[in-house]
């Protein structure tokens, strides 16, 4: 599949890394496609990756990601073209930080919450007919690919999104990069419950030094993940 990513920070090169080792062709869009850091990662992986703008990896994907800091997105979407998104599935992995990092007690700061999320605001950007999927932004970019921890075995990757098929199809490209067990939590409205666990994600590890965490569903005996 051709998949686009918008966003160069480390979650876009991480994903787009991974996706690319499960035989994905990808274009990374960047505001500055020539930037020699990127470039240099780029060659380690031949054909399958490119450099392009927020448009041309708009254009090219079939399904697309998007990996901006929250500051960014909106205009990272405008940049892309909003009709490249039509009837495209659209996997949101952002959270709507204010930037300013943790606090003394190891805190992040969402600039909306409660009565919107970012998965919601992505969605109200696009064309009616995109299809947003929450996913990925619970966890640090550390845990994103193959998240199994040895002692404490396979973590849970929450998600959310109005469409069951855009669902199956993100469902399937977690499982490829190492996700074992995805809990369907709903409608894009359920982003405004996913979104906090980066807080808690990144609390723990501030507090902990750590980033080998993530969150894990306890199911009864017999309910199927």
């Amino acid at each position: 599949m051709n998949i686009g990513i918008l966003g160069s920070g480390p979650v876009g090169l991480t994903l787009g890394k991974g996706l690319m080792h499960t035989g994905h062709y990808i274009t990374i869009g960047t505001r500055n496609p020539a930037r020699e850091s990127l470039q240099q990662w780029a060659r380690n992986y031949g054909d399958k990756v490119r450099l392009g703008t927020f448009r041309q990896a708009a254009e090219f994907g079939e399904l697309l990601l998007i990996c901006t800091s929250w500051q960014g997105t909106k205009k990272a979407i405008e940049a892309a073209g909003i009709w490249n998104f039509k009837a495209k599935t659209v996997v949101d992995v952002t959270n709507p930080l204010d930037g300013k990092g943790p606090d003394k007690y190891g805190r992040l700061t969402f600039t909306i919450g409660h009565n919107n999320s970012a998965g919601e605001q992505i969605q109200a950007w696009l064309p009616p007919d995109a299809r947003v999927v929450k996913a990925l932004s619970c966890v640090g970019h550390e845990r994103m690919l193959l998240p199994q921890l040895l002692q404490a075995g396979a973590p849970t990757m929450f998600i959310a999104g109005n469409s069951q098929e855009a669902k199956k199809e993100v469902i399937n490209l977690l499982h490829e990069i190492g996700w074992t067990d995805i809990a369907d939590m709903g409608q894009i409205e359920m982003s405004r419950s996913i979104e906090p666990l980066s807080i808690l994600w990144a609390a723990y590890g501030f507090l902990n030094d750590s980033t080998k965490h993530a969150f894990k569903l306890l199911r009864d005996v017999g309910d199927a993940p």
